[in-house]
């Protein structure tokens, strides 16, 4: 298995012509979910909202059902912009599992990375996923969020389709510049939502070996010992260790998934289960992985 190969979250299933259609040239790739696809918090901050309608779209888990929900909504190609009642309202996760999508489906090797990026708040590292993918034998990242428009916005002025490696830190990479002291814990975290603190990162230190290993959550599912880290909002004492040692072995990222795999048999409590604690907008619900 390859990172080129699909997961059960990233494949298009009947929809892959309609996703055909989209660019594989990265940046180009970007500006073109911009067509249908939205953050929901830049939506709230922008002033249009969320309709009520689409409030669940950052929980359909799987490329088949955002696509399928985008093609309910409005059924051209994905290449033509949609009025905003038609859009998808997701977050950064949506973007880099459609992206690695389009990649894999074009037989690019990609994958999602779980982590944390300092362009969004001066002096702050704010929760991220990215996609990682191979160009010419080098793996680059790419921000799938940044279209056009979001560049703008944001004023960023960097390539978006090769992020430097000093504006992104993984989940593991944080974990250890956290606990080396290079890094305060309270300058990490998802800042428009209030949250920050040492927790975080180790959450993200297992949801960021799961994604190596073809295993695509969500930014709010928990599970292992990120389940006491997100109902405490700290990192339990007696777990710190088990995070050192996870982040060790993944924070240079295994070739293949099935390495990445490999890794959860000398860690079995760092493996999602059948289902996850889901945690969204205040609410707590046990779902199905998939």
């Amino acid at each position: 298995m390859s990172y080129a190969e699909h997961t059960a979250w990233s494949d298009p299933g009947p929809y892959a012509d309609r996703l055909a259609v989209l660019p594989t040239e990265p940046q180009a790739l970007a500006d073109a979910l911009e067509n249908f696809l939205i953050h929901h918090a830049a939506a709230r901050f922008l002033k249009f909202g969320v309709p009520d309608y689409a409030e669940a779209d950052r929980g359909l888990r799987t490329v088949l059902r955002l696509l399928g929900t985008a093609f309910e909504r409005d059924g051209r190609p994905l290449t033509e912009q949609r009025a905003l009642s038609a859009y998808l309202y997701g977050t950064c996760h949506d973007f880099v599992l459609i992206a690695a999508s389009v990649f894999r489906s074009s037989g690019i090797e990609a994958r999602l990375r779980v982590g944390f990026v300092n362009y969004f708040r001066p002096d702050r590292w704010e929760d991220h996923w990215l996609c990682e993918y191979k160009h010419n034998d080098e793996w680059r990242l790419l921000d799938a969020q940044l279209g056009r428009r979001a560049r703008e916005g944001h004023g960023i002025t960097f390539d978006i389709a090769d992020v430097p490696r000093d504006r992104f830190r993984s989940g593991p990479q944080l974990w250890r510049e956290i606990r080396t002291g290079k890094v305060d814990a309270e300058t990490c975290g998802l800042f428009y939502a209030g949250i920050s603190g040492d927790w975080f990162p180790a959450s993200n230190v297992l949801k960021d070996a799961a994604a190596l290993a073809g295993i695509e959550t969500l930014p709010w599912d928990y599970w292992g010992p990120g389940r006491e880290c997100s109902r405490l909002q700290a990192v339990p004492d007696d777990t710190y260790e088990q995070f050192d040692a996870l982040a060790d072995a993944i924070v240079e990222p295994p070739s293949t998934p099935g390495a990445a795999q490999a890794v959860f048999e000398s860690f079995p409590w760092a493996k999602p289960g059948k289902t996850v604690l889901s945690v969204l907008a205040g609410g707590k619900q046990e779902q199905p992985l998939i």
